[in-house]
């Protein structure tokens, strides 16, 4: 009864049919409704324990979206399709407020998908372009009218602080099992340090960046097999595109899921990497600086490490931001990280190369 008292709070087409549970999300609740009208939306319920100004949240994803469907109308591109788009409330908002929780709904983009896993090698170069063209979307976006979502959000000294006051007080007593991870973060402590450098001293951009970059946050065309536009835009903030070139190779170009718990499956995919460096350079090297092109595997190393510590600090702090589904999950995720550090580690100059053979070619 409650969803229907949501819904009717929102100018959809219709009356409902049903409503149900959708996709994989870790952090909002998402729910796919159906209406007589024979349209679908996108309705989710915002996690207000991770996003605690909402507000903020929807002035962003209002702002930037009705900026790339501006654009992408002008290019004569499918103004449906270009980018999410709010389905407003009756009152003209983008959320609705009940019972101290907010919701928002979105119109449903058909004829495309989203993976968890390439099912197609070239499905990852669609990525780099998307990413690449999100980049370039929002390059002249006036990047002061964005509100911090999550504050130090991909600030990975600042994460890193934070892993270790949390390991120092060890509430649930669970760091001495794991001294080699502690070990392994703070070993490599120093490279944590390069973009957030590079950003106070103007040496890297600061950009309008999407900061969860996965493949699942990429729709793909159903026909074609190529990518339409980036979702997912909760985190959307100023701060360095080497965050989402980075946290796209941590995902993208692995060999194994994000918590595979046998790390011999875990190597750096050489193809894919090459695939989603051609896609995203093609598409946006020509605004990039050569300080930011210096450091794009660096950041792969960089976020990749980030994203373990944050999964390492919530194993510490008993398991509480990241959904997890069996026991010590997200030390499995933690252990899956790094082992892809290691992996990055040792073919970095493979990885060097192949990023200046691309943009040889792009010459």
């Amino acid at each position: 009864m409650i969803m229907y008292q949501i819904l009717s709070a929102f100018d959809i087409d219709g009356e409902i049919i049903k409503s149900e549970e959708y996709g994989n999300g870790h952090i909002n609740k998402t729910f796919l409704v159906t209406t007589t009208s024979e349209k679908k939306y996108i309705l989710q319920q915002i996690n207000v324990n991770v996003f605690k100004r909402p507000k903020d949240v929807m002035e962003n994803i209002e702002l930037v979206t009705n900026h790339i469907r501006n654009k992408e109308a002008n290019n004569g591109c499918d103004y449906s399709r270009c980018s999410l788009e709010i389905v407003n409330t009756k009152r003209n908002g983008s959320y609705v407020k009940l019972r101290e929780n907010y919701w928002r709904c979105y119109k449903f983009i058909h004829g495309a998908k989203t993976y968890e896993k390439i099912v197609n090698p070239m499905q990852l170069y669609e990525v780099g372009k998307a990413i690449g063209k999100f980049q370039l979307q929002l390059s002249d976006f006036p990047i002061d009218q964005l509100n911090i979502t999550i504050p130090d959000f991909h600030n990975t000294p600042k994460r890193y602080e934070t892993f270790i006051n949390v390991a120092n007080i060890d509430t649930h007593d669970r760091g001495l099992d794991v001294f080699n991870e502690i070990k392994f973060i703070c070993d490599r402590q120093d490279d944590m340090k390069i973009i957030e450098e590079g950003l106070a001293k103007g040496t890297i951009p600061t950009r309008v960046t999407h900061n969860d970059t996965k493949l699942n946050n990429v729709m793909i065309d159903e026909a074609t097999d190529q990518a339409i536009c980036v979702i997912d835009l909760d985190t959307v903030m100023p701060g360095s595109v080497l965050y989402d070139f980075g946290d796209a190779i941590r995902v993208g170009a692995s060999t194994a899921v994000e918590d595979e718990p046998d790390l011999s499956k875990i190597h750096v995919n050489m193809e894919l990497f090459e695939l989603f460096t051609r896609g995203f350079l093609e598409t946006v090297h020509h605004i990039l600086t050569p300080e930011e092109i210096k450091h794009l595997v660096t950041s792969a190393k960089i976020i990749t490490l980030e994203c373990g510590m944050r999964f390492l600090t919530d194993y510490l702090d008993g398991d509480q931001y990241f959904t997890t589904h069996y026991e010590n999950h997200n030390l499995i995720r933690a252990r899956a990280q790094f082992k892809f550090v290691e992996e990055i580690e040792k073919n970095t100059q493979k990885m060097e190369e192949i990023v200046q053979k691309v943009l040889a070619s792009l010459q």
